[in-house]
């Protein structure tokens, strides 16, 4: 079963990777840029996509969407649309999750709940700290919940969002609509 802690750990060994518009989690090849290039030409005008071949690239739900088809953060073989996680963009994640707020004031303090903004999403780490492919000049990047323009927030209906207990300790089931909380 994934999780929302999976889900922190996927993307935190994504920091620092390149954000490739239309990809998650693939590694970056010429053969994907040529692809990627010729359906979005808009997107691939940077100079630098040949330097970055040969390292796992992701959009900003791709960041998602990697996390899910890989069997781990190093999994260089995303398997398309499995564990039950759909091809959607991140304002369509919004709309399908069941569980959401429209405004940041509601957002719970609860690692792996996406927050969003028109046409983009993060991962929420925590203690007002967000993980999101931010854009190419960018890249998969931390930034502070309070220094971007998020608007709203959501969990993730096919995670379980468990809590870190200390060593040893059980964690206790708590069932929400659409995902549990551990």
């Amino acid at each position: 079963m994934k999780t929302n802690l999976g889900l922190l750990e996927y993307c935190k060994a994504q920091l620092g990777r390149p954000y490739w518009y239309g990809t998650f989690g693939q590694v970056s090849t010429q053969q994907l840029y040529e692809y990627n290039k010729s359906r979005l030409p808009g997107y691939y005008t940077a100079k630098d996509f040949l330097k970055q071949l040969g390292v796992k690239v992701h959009d900003c739900i791709g960041l998602v969407k990697g996390y899910f088809w890989c069997q781990h953060p190093e999994d260089t073989a995303p398997k398309y649309k499995s564990n039950g996680f759909p091809d959607v963009s991140a304002d369509a994640q919004f709309t399908r999750s069941t569980r959401k707020g429209n405004t940041m004031s509601t957002l719970p303090e609860v690692p792996g709940v996406l927050v969003f903004m028109k046409g983009h999403v993060g991962v929420y780490e925590g203690d007002g700290w967000v993980i999101e492919a931010r854009g190419h000049a960018y890249g998969v990047v931390r930034t502070r919940l309070s220094k971007r323009p998020w608007k709203r927030w959501a969990y993730i209906d096919e995670l379980e969002y468990v809590e870190q207990k200390p060593e040893g300790e059980k964690p206790e089931t708590i069932t929400g609509t659409g995902c549990h909380y551990k």
